[in-house]
C-alpha cells in the first residue's frame, strides 16, 4: 500500500513538473512571439524613417540644385552688371571728351562774334550770343561733373584710419569765406572714426556741408548739426540744416546723375554732387539716405563699415 502511495506522489510530481515545464515552454514562445513581433514592429519604424530620411535627402538635394543654380545665376548676372558699369564708364568717360572739342569751337566763335562783330549786332542778337556762351559754360560744368563722376569709379581705394573731427574740420576750411559773411552757427557732436579713403570721404563732406550752406542760406540764422555714432558694426554720420527741406516722394531721385529737386532760379547747381556722395560711399560698402519736410530742413545720413 505504501508503495502505491508513493508511485502516485511521483506520479504527481512529475505531472506537476511537466504542467510547469508546459507552462514555461508556452511563456517562453509567447516571449520569443512577441520579441519577434516587436523586433518586426521596430523594423518597420526604421524603414519608414529611412523613406522619410531618404525623402528628406532627395528634397535637401533638389533644394541644393536650385540654389547650385540660383547662385551661378547670381554670379552670371553679377558679372554682366560689372561688364555694363565698366562699359557705361567707359562711354561716359568717352563722351565727355568728344564734347569738349564742339563746345570749344561754340565758346570760340561766339568770342570771335563779340569781339569782331558785335556792333553790328542789336541789343537783342547780343543777348541771344551772352545765352549761347552761358550755356556752353553750363555744359562745360556738366561735362566735368560727369568726368568726376566717372572717374569715382576708376579710383583705386586707398583705405587708412580717418580722424573724422580732422576731415570734417578740414571740409569746412573749404567754406571759410562763406561762412565769414553769414550767420551760421555749426553744432558738431561725436564724429567716430572710420576706415576709408581719407580724399573721397572729404569730399563726402565737402558735398554735404556745400549742401547744408546753400540749401539754408534763406534763413536769417542757419544751423547745420554734424554727428555720428556706431550702431550694428556701422559708423553712421548725419548732417542736418534748418533750410529749405524737400519732399519725401522725390527722396529716390536723390543721389541721381543730374538730378534737382529744385528750380535752378532759387537754388543753383548741377546736380552731380550727391551722384558723388553715394557712389563714393558705395564703394565704401556703406548707404546714403535722407530725411526731410518741405520747409522744415533736411537731413542726409550715410554709413560705412565699422572696420
Amino acid at each position: 500500500m505504501n508503495k502505491v502511495l508513493k508511485c502516485d506522489k511521483s506520479i504527481i510530481a512529475n505531472e506537476a513538473k511537466l504542467k510547469h515545464a508546459e507552462d514555461l515552454i508556452i511563456a517562453l514562445q509567447e516571449e520569443i512571439v512577441t520579441s519577434y513581433e516587436d523586433k518586426i514592429e521596430r523594423a518597420n519604424e526604421l524603414v519608414t524613417l529611412n523613406k522619410e530620411k531618404a525623402k528628406l535627402d532627395i528634397d535637401l538635394i533638389t533644394t541644393n540644385k536650385k540654389n547650385v543654380n540660383l547662385n551661378l545665376e547670381k554670379v552670371k548676372r553679377a558679372e554682366e552688371l560689372i561688364i555694363a558699369n565698366k562699359e557705361l564708364e567707359a562711354f561716359s568717360y568717352s563722351v565727355s571728351h568728344d564734347l569738349r572739342a564742339p563746345l570749344r569751337h561754340i565758346s570760340g566763335f561766339v568770342d570771335l562774334l563779340n569781339n569782331n562783330n558785335s556792333t553790328q549786332l542789336d541789343s537783342k542778337g547780343l543777348r541771344f550770343l551772352n545765352i549761347i556762351t552761358e550755356s556752353a559754360h553750363e555744359m562745360g560744368n556738366l561735362i566735368d561733373a560727369l568726368l568726376t563722376f566717372s572717374r569715382l569709379s576708376r579710383t583705386e581705394l586707398q583705405r587708412v584710419k580717418i580722424n573724422s573731427k580732422n576731415i570734417v574740420s578740414r571740409a569746412l576750411k573749404t567754406f571759410s569765406d562763406e561762412l565769414i559773411c553769414r550767420t551760421v552757427k555749426i553744432n558738431i557732436s561725436d564724429l567716430p572714426d572710420e576706415m576709408g579713403d581719407e580724399n573721397l570721404i572729404n569730399q563726402v563732406w565737402v558735398n554735404l556741408i556745400s549742401n547744408a550752406l546753400k540749401y539754408s542760406r534763406n534763413k536769417e540764422k542757419a544751423v547745420i548739426d554734424i554727428g555720428g555714432k556706431v550702431e550694428n558694426g556701422e559708423v553712421i554720420f548725419h548732417i542736418k540744416d534748418n533750410g529749405a527741406g524737400f519732399d519725401m516722394k522725390y527722396a529716390d531721385k536723390l543721389f541721381g546723375v543730374f538730378q534737382r529737386l529744385h528750380k535752378a532760379s532759387d537754388f543753383e547747381g548741377i546736380g552731380i554732387g550727391l551722384a558723388n556722395v553715394s557712389r563714393i560711399v558705395m564703394r565704401h560698402g556703406g548707404k546714403c539716405w535722407a530725411e526731410s519736410k518741405v520747409g522744415k530742413g533736411a537731413t542726409f545720413l550715410f554709413s560705412v563699415p565699422n572696420n
